[in-house]
This record gives C-alpha cells, structure tokens and sequence, in this order.
C-alpha cells in the first residue's frame, strides 16, 4: 500500500489549523480534491479524545447479531488526519493504540465499513477511498460478494438497503443498522466514523434512494451477498418453507434460532419471533403441521403404581368390608394354617398355603 504524499499531510494539517474538515478519509490514503467534491465545515473535537468509544449498534452477523463500535478520530473529527499515528491496515488488521484491531486507518469511516465486512463476515477488503471509487471497486468482478445498487450498479427500483448495507456519499460511507422497505418513504439509522460524536446519525429515504449528508451526494449503497439483513433468528426459505406458522429452532433452513424453542414465522426469509422456551426439547411435525413443544415425561422416581392407594384408602374399602368371598386376594399365611388345621378355611385358602410352602422351601434350597 503506498505510502501517504507528503502533500496530503501538509494539506491536512492546514485545514486542522483553520478548523475545517474535509469530508472521511479513504483507505488508499490519498485524497483527490478536484475529482471527488467535499464540503469543508468546521472540525471539531469529541470528548472522549483520541480512539474512544463514540458509540455501538448491533448489526447481522454469520452467527447471529454482532455489536460494532465506532471509534474517535478526535481531536479533528471529521478530516483527513488520523490521530492515531498507527500505520493503516493493509490486507490485515493492525493494533491501533487503543488496543482494538483497525481494518484500515485509524479511525476513518472506511475502516469501521472494512472491520465489519472484513473483520465480522471474513469477506474482502473494500480498499478504496468514501465516495465514488468505493462504488466502483465493490462492483468490480474482482468482488463477487458484494452487490452494488445505485451509480455504478444496479438499479434501486424495487430494492432498498438493509441492516448492515454501506451507503456511500461523495466522501463518507456509513453502514445501515435497521432495513427499509422499496417504495415506502422512512428514516435509516447509521452507525459511522469520522462524522458525529455520537457514532450516530441519520438519513432520510424516498422509497428509492437515500439523501444527501453533510452537504455530500447520495451515490450508491453496497450489499454483502451473505447478509440477510437480520440481527436476529430467521425463518426458513425456499424447500424449507412450509408456509406461516409454528417452527422448532431445530428445523432446516431456521437461522441463528436456539433448537430447544419455538418460534412464529409469518414469513418466508422472515424474522422469527419466540413463542415459547421447550424445557423438554422441541418437537418437529410434518410439514403443514405446527411444530410444537415436546410434552414432559412423568417422573416414576419414587411412585409406584399403588401410590395413594395403600396410603390408608384400598381400592376395595368399603365395598369387600364383612364380605371377604369377594375379595381374589390369599389371606395372610398365619391366617390360612390356622384355617386349614380347624377346617374353617376354604380349600383355595389351603392350596394357597401349600404353594407358600413349597415355595419357601425352594429358596432355601438356593439360599443353601
């Protein structure tokens, strides 16, 4: 990566000295004035100084939501200048001297745009300076991953940025943290470097194109192949699509969904909202059929068969009471030789205590 011109740094340096900013610094650290047209406003500083954290949002991840941080270019926040002296990152990341890893130079907007798609997505480097070089290198064939929609791509009819898309102005690029829909007017959230102290900010959208910022034009806006767009679990689509309704985390084409819950899909490619945790797993139906949360099974520890029924209520209470010939049931074995040395007993009764005998006598036998 080349080195930068001794003339940017005399440039920069005058514009910090007259308090102005020159839009957001790009990652081939060169700066064209006359071909890419910046706004010069006043620099300013943000308190929480050089490489402090202006703020964070959650963005889709390969895995799920992921928080990105935005940090401070201060004490000219806004520039050309890089108060962190550390070497920008080439094709990998450096250690700035915050301790965090830098996608690029410290802290311009291109490099939180690198750390996302690079450092989050492991997709390639966008290695190009904010405005119209960075449309035109993400829609090379070089870089199949990314999609390019707007100058230098394709066309916005139809399509609209979601969350985690770069939109990129004449010098400054910023990354979307919510989705908007094609052909319905609404607001994008930005998360961003180099611009606000807050990490933060905003930019209106028509239905087919979002506005100019900061006094710089609307250019394109850069999709990762990969990103869906949602920062939390999605439903299934194609095959796996078996129309709105209940699906198990567990089921194919579900995304970033934990397997033991339930979820409610309205949508193919949709978001998936909770219905319910599964303490005892969750249990996938045929497709058409609701899936649903499996039933518990009944704990046999420590119950038996009879339970509550020998605790001094028998089944037979009440209805057997004086009338023992009703009941299938041997009478205890000092009961039958009593009966049967006086002849009162029956002759079931005897044979009963026969078999007892012999039985006892067997184990003893064994036991021997």
């Amino acid at each position: 990566m080349p080195s930068r011109p001794p003339t940017l740094g005399a440039i920069a340096g005058l514009l910090a000295a007259v308090g102005f900013l020159s839009g957001c610094g790009g990652e081939q650290e060169t700066a064209d004035f006359e071909n890419e047209p910046r706004l010069l406003q006043q620099a300013y500083t943000c308190a929480v100084g050089c490489g402090g954290a202006l703020g964070s949002a959650a963005l889709p991840g390969p895995h799920g939501a992921v928080t990105l941080t935005a940090w401070s270019n201060s004490p000219q926040l806004g520039t050309d200048y890089d108060c962190d002296p550390t070497r920008c990152a080439g094709s990998s990341p450096v250690t700035a001297q915050n301790g965090y890893l830098s996608y690029g130079c410290p802290w311009q907007c291109v490099e939180l745009v690198n750390r996302y798609f690079q450092g989050t997505w492991g997709a390639p480097k966008i290695a190009a300076n904010a405005g119209a070089g960075f449309c035109q290198f993400a829609a090379s064939s070089s870089l199949p991953q990314y999609w390019v929609y707007g100058q230098y791509g394709a066309s916005t009819s139809g399509h609209a940025p979601m969350a985690g898309d770069v939109l990129v102005w004449s010098s400054h690029v910023a990354i979307a943290t919510n989705s908007v829909s094609a052909g319905a007017a609404g607001t994008i959230d930005l998360i961003e470097e180099n611009a606000t102290c807050s990490g933060a900010d905003t930019v209106s959208w028509n239905g087919s194109m979002f506005g100019a910022k900061y006094g710089l034009s609307a250019l394109c806006w850069v999709h990762l192949m990969a990103n869906t767009g949602a920062t939390g679990p999605t439903c299934p689509t194609g095959g796996n699509w078996h129309l709105a309704g209940k699906y198990c985390g567990s089921e194919p084409g579900m995304q970033h969904a934990d397997g033991n819950t339930l979820y409610s899909c309205s949508a193919a490619g949709g978001a998936a909202s909770v219905v319910q945790v599964c303490s005892a797993g969750c249990q996938q139906m045929p497709a058409g059929q609701d899936d649903r949360c499996a039933s518990p099974q009944v704990a046999d520890a420590g119950v038996g068969i009879d339970a509550g029924v020998d605790a001094g209520t028998q089944p037979d209470a009440g209805a057997d009471a004086g009338t023992p010939a009703a009941s299938n049931d041997p009478p205890p074995p000092a009961a039958l030789s009593a009966g049967c040395t006086s002849g009162g007993a029956a002759w079931t009764s005897c044979i009963a205590l026969v078999g007892l005998s012999v039985s006892r006598r067997r184990q003893r036998r064994c036991a021997r």
